[in-house]
């Protein structure tokens, strides 16, 4: 099944990747209206373990636990990023010497 598939991955199934993004931007306080027209969305850059990327969103990772016993992963600090959000996915690659 697709989840034991899933299950038996090790962490070199998952290419370390670079998003550029946009995020929403908010102030909750009072503001000039002149001021506030100038606001732009934050773009922000985000390094992690690429988990899945469809037409609609990008899943990183950037940190795990691999278990000592059966070898499962354990992944932590989770992001998930709506498509239309993506400004640019680039693989990190390492020369190995």
């Amino acid at each position: 099944s697709a989840a034991s598939d899933v299950y038996k991955r090790q962490i070199a199934d998952y290419p370390l990747v670079e998003v550029k993004w946009y995020d929403a931007v908010g102030d909750s306080g009072w503001m000039d209206i002149n001021k506030a027209i100038l606001s732009k969305p934050a773009r922000p850059v985000s390094l992690g373990y690429k988990l899945s990327h469809t037409k609609d969103k990008i899943i990183i990772f950037t940190d795990y636990i691999v278990d000592d016993e059966d070898g499962t992963l354990t992944i932590g600090n989770v992001t998930c990023i709506p498509a239309a959000w993506v400004q640019d996915v680039t693989e990190i690659t390492f020369n190995d010497k």
